[in-house]
């Protein structure tokens, strides 16, 4: 195996608050060599930063001061048309990682916690079955439990912890305080009123 390539593939997309990011690390064989399992299973990345909405540079937010997301933007897909399957974290939440409406599994209702059918997997189960580390820091606020779907799911879960040369899929999420808050700290939000 020569020198890394490194492939960004970044998704910018203001599905409710939610900014997902993927990259992916892609090893490159060496000349004539056979390509290995993970140069077909690229480890992927997924930021995910809560209540941002589409106020980055790369949407034109003339005061959002984000260099190293609008360059990720730039090499990768920025969705313009971008809509939301539920109107709040859980459900959306709930829709992401299962690849449903929240509606169809019943998580429909924020704080409303059920348990899907058994037939309902979370995709990061596939992709454990497919030979994946998967690691989940932090937040996992499905409206339901998730049992089988991460290797480690906590506030120190890392790709880091994973076998030699096994492909990861890691979530991290950033918490930023809630854009309600935040206008009340800053006072410059309109429609907000300081609190």
């Amino acid at each position: 195996m020569t020198a890394r390539k490194i492939r960004i593939i970044a998704f910018v997309w203001p599905l409710l608050s939610t900014l997902f990011i993927a990259a992916a690390d892609v090893p490159r064989p060496a000349s004539g060599a056979e390509p290995s399992a993970t140069a077909d299973r690229p480890n992927i990345l997924w930021i995910t930063c809560e209540d941002i909405s589409p106020h980055l540079g790369c949407y034109g937010d003339a005061y959002a001061a984000t260099p190293t997301l609008d360059r990720l933007a730039a090499e990768g897909v920025r969705f313009t048309r971008a809509f939301a399957t539920a109107s709040v974290c859980t459900p959306a939440r709930s829709g992401l990682i299962t690849g449903m409406f929240a509606s169809s599994l019943g998580t429909q209702h924020l704080r409303g916690p059920t348990q899907p059918p058994a037939s309902i997997r979370c995709f990061s189960e596939y992709l454990r079955e497919a030979g994946y580390h998967c690691t989940n820091n932090v937040k996992e606020d499905y409206n339901f439990t998730a049992k089988e779907a991460w290797d480690e799911s906590s506030a120190k879960a890392h790709w880091r912890s994973r076998r030699p040369g096994q492909p990861f899929f890691a979530v991290l999420t950033s918490q930023p305080r809630t854009r309600a808050r935040s206008a009340r700290a800053t006072n410059n939000s309109p429609g907000v009123r300081p609190g």
